[in-house]
This record gives structure tokens, sequence and C-alpha cells, in this order.
């Protein structure tokens, strides 16, 4: 009788041990796939679209081209205006972006060119995209989902105010001004 319940101790010993998770018990199970179609990202981008422009629209003349900014020097008084075509792709559902021009983008190295760069008063215009419209008076524009790539047309104008009476020998560089596309809020 000892070695019966010898057996039987260490036979529900093993029962236990089993039971409480060295093991498993195999269960019913069944697994069906489904066709409901696939997730997909959108995109946001923003990319230079041909040769940019440069005008001198000062108000005591009439608009001429700039051929050559690097050797043209403004003066107070004048304004110029940079045009650049930019392709916006926007696309997601519920994507809602901010267009601007970066103003860390502008090198002004020199107490002159900071002094330059103080002055002068910039703004952004945006043309075309039926998806870019301005936010306010602000130099920001909304920029909502599109289906295909968008073309918009960006004018920087720089003023240089008639009433500046130092900055002189400065230089700012615009050879690296930055167009932000970024996104922000969903809709």
């Amino acid at each position: 009788m000892n070695k019966l319940l010898k057996g039987s101790v260490a036979g529900a010993a093993g029962v236990a041990l089993l039971l409480g998770g060295a093991g498993s018990f195999a269960l019913w199970n069944s697994t069906e796939s489904v066709n409901v179609g696939s997730v997909a990202s959108g995109t946001l981008s923003i990319a230079q679209a041909g040769t940019p422009t440069w005008m001198d629209v000062s108000a005591d003349k009439a608009a001429s081209a700039i051929d050559d900014i690097s050797t043209f020097k403004v003066a107070p008084g004048d304004t110029i205006e940079l045009t650049q075509v930019v392709e916006i792709d926007a696309r997601g559902n519920n994507l809602r972006a901010t267009l601007s021009y970066d103003e860390l983008s502008l090198a002004a190295v020199t107490a002159a060119d900071k002094a330059l760069l103080d002055e002068l008063v910039i703004t952004l215009d945006a043309a075309g995209g039926t998806n870019v419209t301005r936010i306010g008076s602000t130099e920001t524009f909304a920029v909502t989902p599109a289906t295909s790539t968008s073309t918009v047309t960006l004018t920087v104008t720089i003023e240089f105010p008639d009433t500046v009476t130092g900055a002189t020998n400065g230089t700012v560089d615009f050879s690296a001004l930055a167009f932000k596309l970024q996104q922000n809020d969903r809709l």
C-alpha cells in the first residue's frame, strides 16, 4: 500500500503541475483571414520647380529684372521680389500643415549684416494651389490635403524702408532661403 500511496501522490503532483502552468491543455481555436483592404500613409513634401527670379519693384521706377542678385546693392527705399515656383504634395485624409519661410535660413554674419537684416521688411505671398490659403494677415499659409501635387508660386518681397539711416555695408545671404512645410494640427 505504501507503494500505491506513493504512486498516487506522485501522479497527483504531476497532474497539479500540468494544471499549474508547467504544461497546457489543447483548446479548440480557429482563425479566418478577411479581405478588408490595406492602410497606406500619405505624404507631405515641397520641392523647387524651376529657377527663381528677382525683380526690382521699387516704387520710384518701373519694375525691372535683376540678372544677378549677388551684385545688386539695396538702398533705403528699395523693394525687391524673389519669385519661386514650388510643388507641394500634401496627401493624407486628416493632414493639415503650414507653409512659411524659415527666417533662420537667412545668413547675417557681421554686425553690419545683422543691422541690415533687422531693417529689412520681408513678406511672403503664395498664389495657386487650391489647397493653400493665407492664415489671417500672417506670412503663413494653411495647406490642406489634395489628391495631386499643387503648383504654387511663392513671392518673397524684401523692402528696405526709406526711413533707415544706418545698416550700411551689410550683406544678407538669401542663397539658403528655405520654405517650410510643416505638419501641425489634424483636420
